[in-house]
């Protein structure tokens, strides 16, 4: 998915014309820390609800204070994971799209951004979650696929990542089953570290059960 895809039609921008209320005022009104400055429809920079804050007049205009440090883009036909990179980097929650000629398109919003995460991860889909540990070296993803496809199980997304604080890697597996037993055991036959599992078989059976119980107490 571009980035393109992604900018949202509502969110203003600020005139150099504008005070700094004003932009406050908007980034309030969109649930923003981060509105784009554009001039001649051409992006400048990012104005920052703290850097405003820190003003003595806030009825001061942005053409007559200091211009901010902040100038993050992403073009147009860059995918959303540069974005994404970009947007965890500044601590953002809009970021500025530029086209090529380096005119203001839109902004993403971090909304956004996380719905297409999320889309991309395969979250809304119904299924389990496996984490398996292991040491970097060991990471072998046709493995791991070829674990799945012999128990008829469809990986909709794996991401990986590196622990900090014991250098070790964990696998993310989002699937397309929510009974996990077969799969489980297979990993560990082949010797993989299961750190955890969530299935969404698991919170129905817990509901299931919380329900019997509540029956069986009204029936006494």
């Amino acid at each position: 998915m571009l980035v393109q895809e992604l900018i949202s039609t509502v969110v203003p921008v600020l005139l150099p014309q504008d005070t700094g209320a004003k932009a406050l005022r908007l980034m309030n009104e969109f649930h923003l820390t981060h509105l784009p400055l554009v001039v001649d429809n051409k992006y400048t920079y990012l104005v920052e609800e703290d850097q405003v804050l820190d003003w003595e007049d806030p009825d001061q205009l942005l053409e007559t204070a200091p211009p901010g440090p902040l100038r993050p883009a992403v073009p147009e036909g860059a995918h959303f994971y540069e974005a994404l990179k970009v947007f965890y980097d500044f601590k953002l929650s809009a970021l500025p799209v530029i086209s090529r000629e380096g005119e203001y398109l839109g902004v993403i919003t971090r909304e956004n951004l996380l719905a297409a995460l999320a889309m991309y991860n395969g979250v809304k889909e119904p299924g389990g979650v496996v984490v398996l540990e292991m040491e970097p070296r060991d990471y072998s993803l046709s493995e791991i696929a070829r674990i799945a496809e012999s128990n008829e199980v469809t990986l909709l997304s794996v991401n990986t990542l590196t622990n900090p604080a014991t250098a070790k890697l964990e696998v993310v597996l989002k699937t397309n089953r929510q009974e996990m037993q077969g799969l489980i055991a297979t990993f560990e036959r082949f010797n993989y570290t299961i750190k955890y599992m969530f299935s969404e078989e698991q919170e129905e059976d817990l509901l299931k059960k919380n329900y019997d119980l509540l029956m069986n107490y009204i029936s006494m």
